[in-house]
């Protein structure tokens, strides 16, 4: 019993004061050292210098946290991008206990967004979708009547308290603006399953991918990339930010325009080209 307990005070002093050494392990994670990718960003720079209107991009590397940012506090119009807090507060809140995915809604006149992209402005008043299928939709069909219910059964101020909270300060939800620095600090909460569980958080990143609108941040990027992302348009603007996997590696894109004028078709190719500049440097 002696040895026992000389072998486990001699280990705990090791780790005490020996807790930097090679051979030892350490008490909890080390801190990772985030470094500016400065080349990566001139890069980016001198692409969208010639470029109609203003960027916004915000790029972070979710392994190394090496990242970028242009112009990304810079608060824009969000559009559909907004849609994604929606959802994820929603998500929050069903892994809280508080919302249940099986729930059932029916579809009234009242709800229903005759504008804008989605399938469900078609529908007669009267039909019944499950939470989920709504935020299924949300994100992949950009559908605003879905959304519209989804916000409305949430609640706006705990939609906006609730990003609040997550550090989300550039964020309104009321009248519909964002950056891509929030969008960067969402999406990461996201991929890290600071969110939801790992199984819904999954789920919830597949419904970000294979979306209606693929011309964008996927466009031009190798078939076997995996891209998770949510697109906004408006006159003046084109948007899009999400979470690549290509090669290995994964990170954050975030690409917000605005006073684009009817540059809407270049913008989108020059956010695809972006993505693809980001990618090539793996």
């Amino acid at each position: 019993m002696r040895k026992l307990g000389a072998f486990i005070a001699y280990t705990l002093l090791l780790l005490i004061i020996g807790r930097n050494l090679s051979f030892l392990p350490l008490l909890g994670s080390p801190p990772k050292t985030q470094v500016e990718d400065t080349s990566l960003k001139e890069k980016i720079q001198k692409l969208i210098k010639e470029q109609k209107g203003n960027y916004a991009v915000s790029f972070k590397d979710l392994k190394t946290g090496n990242y970028f940012g242009i112009n990304q506090e810079m608060m824009v119009t969000a559009a559909s991008v907004n849609k994604v807090p929606i959802i994820a507060v929603l998500y929050y809140l069903e892994n809280k206990g508080k919302i249940s995915f099986n729930d059932q809604v029916t579809l009234q006149k009242v709800d229903i967004q005759d504008y804008g992209t989605g399938s469900l402005r078609y529908q007669k008043p009267g039909a019944t979708y499950s939470i989920k299928t709504l935020a299924k939709l949300t994100l992949q069909q950009s559908d605003n009547t879905a959304s519209h219910i989804l916000a409305n059964k949430i609640g706006e101020e705990v939609i906006q308290s609730t990003i609040n909270s997550w550090g989300l300060k550039q964020t309104d939800m009321v009248n519909n603006q964002t950056s891509s620095s929030d969008m960067q600090r969402l999406f990461e909460k996201i991929y890290r399953r600071e969110i939801t569980s790992d199984a819904k958080t999954r789920e919830l990143l597949s419904f970000m991918t294979e979306t209606e609108s693929e011309d964008r941040l996927p466009s031009l990027l190798p078939p076997n990339a995996s891209v998770s992302h949510k697109t906004g348009d408006g006159v003046g603007f084109i948007h899009d930010v999400g979470i690549i996997t290509v090669k290995g590696h994964t990170f954050f894109l975030g690409v917000l325009t605005s006073d684009i004028g009817s540059q809407e078709i270049q913008t989108r190719k020059i956010i695809a080209e972006i993505a693809k500049i980001v990618a090539d440097s793996y």
